[in-house]
């Protein structure tokens, strides 16, 4: 094991996401979270929370990491990828994404949400920062009207606006619990009043405690 990996060692490792002791420290207020963090909220999400347990035959989540992959391949590729997903007998597919360019390293600033109904393809963007990922929402749009050998709609979703520049991660994730009918209906409606720059400020706080946690009865 390199010197880096043991001053850095893992806290949680979770289905598909592993944290580091530094990836914790983006929980802190006023910070960037990572995809390391984003990848983990996303897997507990899908598998241990009480969410996934009342929309489990409605929804699949895509890692950041695999929509990452998704953004950047080419058609072919990106095909390949979205069959080995088995979605289509679902309702909704949810994919978190970011502005990053590059195949192969972690970067970029700004996370959104994209939901895609995937009956009426329909793509539903929802963005704390205006049209700021509109770049990243087009590009999967592309690969989705490729897979579909038809046209994919992107349509960009109401919801709350950030008031900062390092909120989006977990605007992103918030949004992402209410797949249902209601994220076009009175989930438009509702979600500014329950996001805030509060809640989101707690939200911190209880994905550091959750990953505390895991963290110590991972030790036990």
């Amino acid at each position: 094991m390199s010197a880096s990996l043991e001053s850095d060692p893992i806290l949680v490792s979770y289905h598909d996401a592993i944290v580091r002791v530094s990836n914790l420290k983006t929980l802190d207020d006023s910070n960037w979270l990572d995809d390391s963090i984003i990848t983990f909220a996303f897997e507990y999400l899908q598998h241990d929370s009480k969410f996934a347990q009342d929309q489990s035959n409605s929804c699949v989540f895509v890692s950041p990491s695999v929509v990452q992959l998704l953004k950047m391949s080419d058609d072919s590729f990106a095909d390949q990828l979205l069959q080995s997903i088995d979605f289509l007998e679902k309702k909704f597919l949810i994919l978190p994404i970011n502005d990053n360019r590059h195949v192969n390293a972690f970067a970029g600033s700004h996370w959104s949400l994209l939901i895609l109904a995937i009956q009426d393809k329909v793509l539903y963007h929802f963005d704390s920062m205006s049209s700021a990922n509109d770049r990243t929402a087009k590009d999967i749009q592309s690969k989705l009207c490729v897979f579909f050998h038809t046209q994919v709609l992107l349509v960009n979703g109401r919801c709350p606006q950030q008031e900062n520049g390092f909120d989006c991660g977990f605007y992103e994730n918030d949004l992402s619990k209410s797949p249902t009918k209601e994220v076009f209906e009175k989930f438009m409606n509702e979600i500014s009043r329950c996001i805030t720059s509060e809640s989101i400020s707690q939200r911190r706080k209880q994905l550091k405690t959750l990953l505390e946690s895991m963290s110590s009865d991972r030790k036990a």
